[in-house]
């Protein structure tokens, strides 16, 4: 697939004419990256915005004892990174590689003259930085008022709905996502986050194959004893 069919498919850009994704085309630089690389980091900022062809990153931040809390997880389609009068994330937040990984960026100047030109995007990119922050700051009060099983329960719920597919009363979870994933997105261990994970299973809450499956109904029902 070249590079601007690859752009077609970034739900940003969808409604562009061939014309206009050819203009997104020769703005862009892609890059083929590693996985566990750092893509950014509050060491190493990159004044860019950073469109996700293919591939899955994650964005977390660091407390100050070194433990990583994990604020998001993207998948092909999303967008992320900083211009002047925007950003989709934040000066604290480091991007990682989940899988290897494929990006087009796109420098600042570039990208503010496109907006100026296309105001609608702008509009759209503004709508995806307000549903982050709802989701962040619904996570986070999730994980100060809830025990471990309802925290995983949510957050599971919540990617389902971001990234998976339903199938009568099973949503999945259409991403790669490690136990350590899970326990770092929660501020849980993974030992801990492993165990719930498996009571889980047994209650046929979720089950597990080449991605994870969450019983919606069941889940709903117990978030409600919150």
């Amino acid at each position: 697939m070249d590079k601007r069919s690859m752009i077609s498919q970034i739900s940003l850009f969808e409604e562009l004419t061939k014309e206009e994704l050819q203009t997104i085309d020769h703005l862009s630089d892609m890059h083929r990256i590693n996985k566990g690389t750092v893509i950014v980091s509050p060491e190493r900022p990159i004044p860019a915005l950073f469109l996700l062809k293919q591939g899955q990153v994650r964005l977390y931040r660091m407390n100050p004892q070194g433990r990583q809390f994990t604020v998001d997880i993207l998948t092909s389609g999303n967008i992320f990174g900083e211009t002047d009068s925007m950003t989709l994330t934040d000066e604290n937040v480091y991007v990682e590689a989940m899988v290897d990984t494929c990006v087009c960026v796109i420098n600042v100047e570039a990208f503010e003259s496109f907006m100026e030109r296309h105001p609608k995007i702008a509009l759209k990119l503004i709508n995806i930085l307000s549903n982050r922050l709802k989701e962040t700051y619904s996570m986070s009060e999730k994980i100060e008022l809830s025990d471990v099983k309802h925290r995983i329960l949510f957050l599971l719920l919540k990617l389902s709905e971001k990234e998976g597919k339903r199938y009568h009363e099973w949503q999945t979870i259409d991403m790669k996502l490690t136990h350590a994933d899970i326990a770092n997105m929660i501020a849980s261990t993974r030992e801990t986050t492993s165990a719930v994970l498996s009571a889980l299973k047994k209650e046929e809450v979720i089950k597990q194959g080449d991605v994870i499956s969450i019983h919606a109904d069941k889940a709903y029902r117990l978030l409600e004893e919150v």
